[in-house]
């Protein structure tokens, strides 16, 4: 029994040693991500691809109500008994080669919606991807210059949509050192020359 106790506490002892050498910090990513001045312009340029995006779809929109009013007028015209024959069918012919271009112009729109949300959606995955890269790299830096162990996020959410992270010293948050950090390379606003005398 006595050999017994003297492995458990020398195991003890050895956890002990180990849990002294481990430091903890705690990284609100959330709030590093918003506050990162690379998410701001990469924000502004996928507000004004979708805008261009939403623009283009309102001429192709536009077109393609001009193209239906017009079909239905060359189908009314083909049904006119006060027309002749040959204005009918003239007519008539007219509003096939005008559904078709109806056909055409929706058809346009949905591929143009397909490919360009695609292609929004691979730039939004593009920028997101380089934001959380530049994060990751500046996290790993302080947790190395700074001797942390492990470095949790604590905005992260349980599948119950509860913080993972209940209680943390505040001490142990690097999240407004790492936001520091990365803004430090946004461009700083220009200083007008000093006059030399």
């Amino acid at each position: 029994m006595n050999k017994f106790l003297c492995v458990l506490l020398s195991v003890c002892a050895a956890v002990t040693v180990a849990a002294a050498d481990i430091r903890i910090a705690v990284v609100d990513l959330d709030r590093v991500f918003r506050e990162y001045y690379k998410s701001r312009i990469a924000e502004e340029f996928l507000t004004r691809q979708a805008e261009a995006a939403r623009l283009y779809m309102t001429q192709l929109n536009t077109r393609l109500e001009a193209q239906k009013a017009e079909a239905r007028r060359l189908e009314t015209n083909a049904l006119n008994p006060a027309l002749s024959e040959t204005d009918r069918r003239a007519a008539a012919e007219a509003a096939a080669t005008a559904r078709a271009q109806v056909r055409a112009t929706e058809n346009e729109i949905a591929l143009y919606t397909n490919e360009r949300m695609r292609e929004l959606r691979r730039l939004e995955e593009e920028r997101r991807r380089e934001i959380i890269e530049d994060i990751q790299r500046e996290v790993r830096r302080r947790a190395a210059a700074e001797n942390y162990t492990y470095v949790f996020d604590c905005s992260g959410k349980s599948a119950n949509d509860l913080p993972v992270i209940l209680v943390f010293p505040q001490a142990n948050d690097i999240s407004d050192a790492v936001i520091r950090e990365l803004n430090r390379s946004a461009a700083q606003p220009s200083t007008p020359p000093t006059s030399g005398r």
